[in-house]
């Protein structure tokens, strides 16, 4: 019995850090821009949006879109949405709420109070 509880420990931990590693892996921006560098809006004269992000937010349904620019970036991250694919959405404490990955999805949900202070 001892065994199978440090075995499920062992578990939770490893899909844990995967998933943290799978948020850090993600690729430069264009033309060797920083990772984790904000893409600019389009509402800015000389705004310089990247396609890979445009490409991924332009996944979502309209109405969840609007929602995702709205809040710009991952609250466990701190990554802009899009850097790393299509958004996730979940629902935290009965709000909606934007992610990176899915490897964001574990962090958030086991301490929501602390990222969702993080958003307006």
């Amino acid at each position: 019995m001892k065994r199978t509880g440090i075995a499920i420990a062992a578990s939770l931990l490893l899909a844990g850090t995967i998933g943290l590693i799978g948020c850090a892996l993600q690729q430069d921006g264009p033309a060797g821009t920083p990772a984790g560098t904000p893409a600019t809006t389009s509402t800015e004269p000389s705004a310089k949006v990247d396609p890979e992000v445009t490409k991924a937010m332009s996944q979502l349904s309209a109405e969840d879109r609007a929602a995702a620019e709205k809040q710009q970036n991952c609250p466990v991250t701190d990554e802009p949405l899009g850097s790393m694919g299509k958004p996730v959405k979940v629902s935290v404490k009965e709000r909606d709420v934007y992610l990176c990955c899915e490897g964001c999805r574990e962090t958030i949900e086991a301490a929501p109070d602390k990222f969702l202070a993080k958003l307006k």
